[in-house]
This record gives C-alpha cells, structure tokens and sequence, in this order.
C-alpha cells in the first residue's frame, strides 16, 4: 500500500477548500451585497460621438487629465456628465 505524504495530502486539502468556497461563491446571488456594499460601477452601452475641439481646449481637457490621472476622452465625459447632472 502506498503512503501519501503529508505536504500532498495538505495540498489537496487546501485545494479542496478552496474548490468548495468557489462552488459556494458561484452559486450565490451577490446582488444585494454589491447594493449595500455602494461600490458597483454599473456600465452602460456607450457610442462613439465626434466632437470638434479647438487645439487650445485640447490642451487644457490634458492638463485636467494629468491631475485627474485619466485620459482627455475620460476627463472630457466626467466633465461634461457633472455639468449635464447638475442642477442650474
């Protein structure tokens, strides 16, 4: 009869759990915890539009990107979304 290690039989027992925890994860609905958790970032469809910017608008939606950390484009759509969403 052969003997397994113990360091094999660990390893798959750790591998077992592990394998157990996900089975469990998968087959719960996590829904509710990601809406009291706040932290979901719904996306939505998006389409490509052109606008035409001046090279000077340009420059200055970059420098607001640097500070930001994102790109013109990225910086460009959260400017225009709080403008959009605020309240006049």
């Amino acid at each position: 009869m052969k003997r397994r290690s113990t360091r094999k039989l660990r390893m798959k027992n750790a591998v077992s759990a592990r394998d157990a925890t996900l089975r469990s994860f998968e087959k719960r609905d996590l829904g509710s915890d990601i809406n009291a958790a706040g932290t979901a970032v719904i996306v939505r469809p998006q389409r490509p539009t052109s606008i035409l910017l001046s090279d000077e608008l340009k420059a200055q939606l970059r420098r607001r990107g640097e500070e930001l950390g994102v790109g013109y484009q990225t910086a460009a759509k959260m400017i225009l979304s709080r403008y959009v969403n605020a309240k006049l």
